[in-house]
Formats: C-alpha cells, structure tokens, sequence
C-alpha cells in the first residue's frame, strides 16, 4: 500500500471515530444532565440545619375563636389517601412592634386629616384618638403607635346608597389606593390578584347588608386587601373569609364613598428571619383530631359527624393583634368550607411566653 493509500486509509478512520465519538457526546451530554437532574431531584441535598436566629418563639395567638366546638372527629381523604410531606423546616420573620416612646399624636392628626377627618373628639385609650367628619359624621378611631384604624358611617338611619348600583372592582380598588395614598398607607406587600370582593345590598326588611350574586344588584362593594404569598405560602387572617385590611365602598364620590373601613396591619421586617424545626404533618393531624386546632371557618358542617379534611398545607399567620413575629401555620382545607389552623413550629422552639409585653 502507497503512503498515500495509508493515509487516506488512516484518515477515514479518524473521521469515522471522530463522528462516532462527536454523536456520542451529543448523545450523553444531555443524557447525563437528564439523570443528574433526575437523581438530584429524588435525593435532593438536605437543607442546613435550623439556625434559630430569632431565639426562642412565643406561643401563636390565633385570637379569639369564634366557633367553640367540642368532641370533632376528622377523616383524611386527601388525594393519594396521604398525609403530605411538607419539610421538617420553615422561616419565622420579624414583625417589629412600636412601643409607647413611638407615640406621636401630631403625626395621628395629620394621618386623620388625610383620611379626611378633622374634627377631634379626644382620647378614647391611652394609645387611641377618636375623630370625626363633620360633613358626613363618620367617625375614625386610630391608634396612636401603628395608626391602624376603624372608618364607620352612621348609614343606618339614612341608607343613602340604596338607589345606586355599587361599584365595579377596578372603580372600588382604586378608591381605596387613592384613599390610603393620601394618608401614605398604601401597603406595598399587598397583592391586587389575591384581592377579594363581596357585592353587597341592604336589606330593608332586616335593616342590614346582605350579600348579592352580581355587580348590577349591588349598592355596595366590600374589598378585601391581603399581602402577596411568602416563600410561595399564603398569608391568612384569623377569618379567611375577611381581611385585616377591608372596606365597603360606595358609587358616591368624597366622602360618603366610604361607609366601613378596616385597617390593621403590622409590618413584617423581610430581611429579618430564621429557621425553625416543624412538626410533621402526622404530628399535626393528631393534634387537629385531640381538638388542639382553631378553627378558622366552620362552613356547613354537622357537628355530630366527622369534618372531611382534602388538603393540608403550610401557609403563614397574619395577626390582628401585636405579635412579634411571622409564624407558619398548618391549614386544614376540608368539605363543606371547613377551614382549621394549627400552629407548626415544634414545641422546643417555643417559648409561653406573651408575644408583646
């Protein structure tokens, strides 16, 4: 064979093995990514240790508990007939409270004046003012420390809105965005698609408001304002069907627009939190059925026969009360609109003591 015939010959070869070689890489290379993301997804890498930053945490306070309901029985019909696996962990933020050296009265009045109440009735609470509109008389209580407040409209006697129809969703939000911009109360956690609305009329045979199916039954429009999901978990209030932040809403412009305003929130300090230990959720549906649970909505159940429990998940607790921290929850989702709350942290990271002195 001429050297050249060799090299040719030599030359086939090494694009032959070369090719070979080049469509294994093809091959493997996202092969080998495929079963490592495979594998990592299957074994993932546990996650550190609990770092505890925030110290010992004081027991959850729900609040007071609106349906006292002895001697439940629960069943489990969850999807797959399981309890679900939901971490042996989870963040606790900081919620800070202001203490009485925060007072400032005048920065109260002016939040009053932009709310559009002028007229100062006086000290209802060492920590509380009571003021009033004098072209409405709806009266405004608000806290000193937070300026958390109450709008309430003396409607009763003269139901002003009856011969309106309410206002839309977009109409009603941006009322209260333009209302609690003025005041520099617009929170920026707050997440406008978690927002809920209730269409509402008077009822004149009853002399209270009703709930309606529709906007164009409507006079009234109830909103529910409720901060964005954390650490992809919901933020629940005690009663999941309101909001620490709420308002009833009227089609009048100024100040009748407002007949009810609710406004109750305690920052949560974003960047300050820790890990803590959990309890199982096999923990957690045992105390649930010893009658350890809150129950946040009793929906349309009958006490003598076992509450139906689909779903169960972590969420986090918003409080209406001062409490110093954000704790997560475990949330019973059950039949019939049930909805229970169990406090998840384990117990040996959990203090008695009160959460603000």
């Amino acid at each position: 064979m001429s050297q050249l015939s060799q090299t040719a010959h030599y030359a086939r070869k090494f694009i032959k093995f070369s090719l070979i070689g080049l469509a294994a890489i093809i091959i493997l290379v996202p092969v080998t990514k495929a079963f490592r993301s495979y594998w990592e997804e299957r074994h993932p890498q546990p996650p550190p240790p609990p770092n505890l930053a925030l110290g010992k945490i004081p027991s959850l306070d729900f609040g007071s508990e609106k349906y006292q309901k002895d001697n439940l029985s629960f069943s489990l019909q969850t999807i797959d007939g399981n309890l679900p696996n939901l971490g042996i962990q989870a963040k606790v933020y900081f919620i800070p409270i202001l203490g009485p050296k925060f007072f400032d009265e005048d920065k109260t009045r002016k939040t009053a004046a932009a709310l559009g109440f002028t007229n100062e009735l006086g000290k209802i609470s060492p920590t509380r003012f009571a003021f009033s509109n004098k072209e409405t008389g709806a009266i405004l209580k608000i806290d000193t420390i937070n300026n958390n407040f109450e709008i309430n409209y003396p409607w009763e006697n003269k139901p002003f809105f009856v011969n309106s129809q309410g206002p839309d969703q977009a109409q009603a939000l941006r009322a209260v965005q333009n209302l609690l911009g003025k005041a520099k109360m617009w929170p920026e956690d707050i997440d406008p698609q978690k927002t809920t609305y209730l269409f509402l009329k008077y009822d004149s045979k009853n002399q209270q408001l009703v709930q309606t199916v529709s906007l164009s039954e409507s006079q009234l429009l109830k909103i529910n304002l409720r901060r964005a999901d954390l650490d992809d978990r919901p933020i629940m209030p005690p009663d999941p069907d309101e909001a620490n932040i709420s308002f009833i809403v009227t089609s009048s412009s100024g100040y009748q627009q407002f007949i009810f305003g609710k406004y109750l929130r305690y920052p949560i300090n974003y960047d300050r939190f820790g890990t803590y230990p959990i309890k199982s959720s096999v923990t957690a549906w045992e105390e649930l059925k010893s009658g350890q649970g809150f129950i946040a909505r009793w929906g349309n159940n009958d006490q003598d026969k076992p509450i139906t429990i689909r779903n169960i998940y972590l969420a986090y607790f918003d409080p209406e009360t001062p409490q110093s921290f954000l704790q997560p929850i475990f949330v019973f989702e059950g039949l019939n609109d049930f909805l229970a709350y169990l406090p998840a942290l384990d117990p040996s990271v959990v203090s008695q003591e009160n959460q603000v002195d």
